[in-house]
């Protein structure tokens, strides 16, 4: 598993770092609550640097995006020697012995979270005392942890349902879970509140994606929307209302654009026009990730060394459900090679920027971690506005995205619409970690047509579609109740 050789890549490209070296020496995170540490305007690069990196190093420490937002719904084969994603498929998430590859047993430990949350409460608390800092590097520097305190929370909300939640530094109380609909109301109003707190996108083009702008604190409020409209359904229409305006906004700011698609590894290299929020992946700056994207396992030779067929494929028949052999579709032909085979020769190229290839065990990806791009947001706004029955800008921005693809415009309207959105996501988000989260929001999880993994209405109101939550989390907060469908 990858460890980062220097602290951070989001230092070196984004904070105008010097050299990789100069950050082995940057305060560890104990650190941050000694007075002594937060005195200059590169103590509070650091501490920033260490909030980003926080997340960065959860998120990889396994296969935890593509496993819980692709795995999990169960299109994708694995042989019996990757029984990991059969688990994950199976639902079978307590059994720590199949889980064990990968450490994807590591997921039910929500602790490594709120480490991530805690430096950035630590860091609200230090910033605006800092006599080094300007104003405007106060609002910003306050603006970016803000959103990575929210973008964590919500992250989390999604995983785990209910989660405690602390917003104040070295707040030691034994917090219980707090419903996940105050803590999703808590990220917006968070979000509402610095949205105008940051550029739209940062000229400097080395900050595109992995420094937040206000074009990922809109994505993110459109996201939590979305996700908030799927359990708190008094007030659905108000949520869609305002995911609605928040894409419209990023649209109408002029900053982001479709990248052709011919130019997807460029687009998932990351840090271009189409970027909003992303971990950057850089062999060149040390941070590298191995067994944690979804191409680790779709690809085969000649784009790897070493591997005569793909560990885990999409199954012929999903594939066929989301694009149709005789429908037109750039993304399908870019991003799979063999699309209908139904066996281990297909591949998934979607993630297939790769280095060091020189043996089997020394290539590594080098794509991106994405959280939100433009491509996807439109469709996140293409929804909401379906939703409030404005079909006319829906279709609009649906199509901005067929456009880029090759394929024909959609005319439908009303719940056909609807279904064409929710279809559409699946085609141009495709392995990027978020098709469970989409049918658990949307209900569609309860439905064995719409996906094969699917939950009875029993196991979803049980809560069978969060992640369990792992005992030892009592041992560090006796008021915390675990996920009871789980305890079983």
């Amino acid at each position: 598993m990858k460890r980062l050789t220097c602290i951070f890549l989001i230092t070196v490209l984004a904070l105008g770092a010097g050299s990789c070296k100069k950050f082995l020496t940057v305060a560890p995170p104990d650190r941050m609550s000694d007075a002594s540490f937060w005195k200059t305007k590169s103590d509070v690069e650091s501490a920033i640097a260490n909030a980003y990196g926080f997340l960065f190093d959860i998120l990889t420490n396994g296969p935890y995006v593509p496993g819980n937002g692709d795995f999990r719904a169960g299109e994708i084969d694995a042989p019996p020697s990757f029984d990991v994603f059969a688990a994950i498929a199976q639902q079978d998430l307590t059994n720590k012995n199949r889980l064990a590859r990968y450490n994807m047993n590591s997921l039910a430990d929500w602790y490594p979270f709120y480490q991530s949350i805690a430096a950035c409460n630590i860091s609200l608390d230090r910033i605006p005392a800092v006599a080094a800092l300007s104003e405007a590097d106060k609002k910003q520097y306050m603006a970016e942890l803000r959103f990575l305190r929210a973008f964590t929370y919500f992250y989390i909300s999604r995983i785990y349902g209910d989660v405690p939640l602390y917003t104040e530094a070295y707040d030691r109380r034994s917090l219980p879970r707090a419903p996940m609909v105050e803590v999703l109301q808590f990220c917006l109003k968070e979000l509402n509140e610095i949205r105008e707190d940051l550029p739209w996108q940062y000229d400097d083009p080395t900050k595109w994606g992995v420094r937040a702008a206000r074009g990922a604190v809109y994505s993110l409020i459109a996201n939590v929307d979305m996700w908030a409209a799927g359990f708190d359904k008094d007030n659905q229409r108000a949520y869609w209302k305002e995911a609605a305006e928040a894409i419209q906004a990023l649209k109408a700011s002029g900053r982001f654009e479709l990248l052709p698609l011919e130019e997807w590894r460029r687009i998932f290299k990351g840090r271009t026009r189409e970027s909003l929020f992303e971990f950057s992946v850089n062999t060149n700056y040390g941070t590298t990730t191995r067994y944690v994207s979804i191409g680790q396992w779709t690809l085969h030779s000649p784009l790897v060394v070493g591997y005569a067929s793909s560990d885990v494929y999409y199954s012929s028949d999903y594939i066929k459900k989301i694009f149709p052999v005789d429908k037109s579709d750039k993304r399908r032909d870019l991003w799979f090679y063999l699309p209908y085979a139904n066996n281990n020769q297909s591949m998934f190229m979607k993630y297939s920027n790769v280095v060091n290839m020189i043996t089997s065990a020394s290539w590594l990806l080098d794509d991106d971690l994405i959280m939100f791009r433009y491509g996807g947001e439109l469709l996140t706004g293409a929804e909401a506005l379906a939703n409030l029955g404005q079909d006319g800008p829906a279709r609009e921005m649906l199509n901005l995205v067929r456009a880029r693809a090759g394929t024909e415009p959609y005319t439908g309207s009303g719940q056909d619409l609807k279904n064409f959105i929710f279809l559409e996501r699946q085609r141009e988000l495709i392995g990027e970690g978020v098709r469970w989260y989409d049918l658990v929001r949307t209900g569609r999880i309860t439905d064995p047509e719409q996906v094969k993994s699917y939950l009875t209405q029993d196991q979803f109101n049980r809560g069978g579609w969060m992640w369990p939550i792992d005992e030892k989390a009592r041992n560090f907060n006796p008021n915390i109740t675990l996920n009871s469908y789980w305890t079983r």
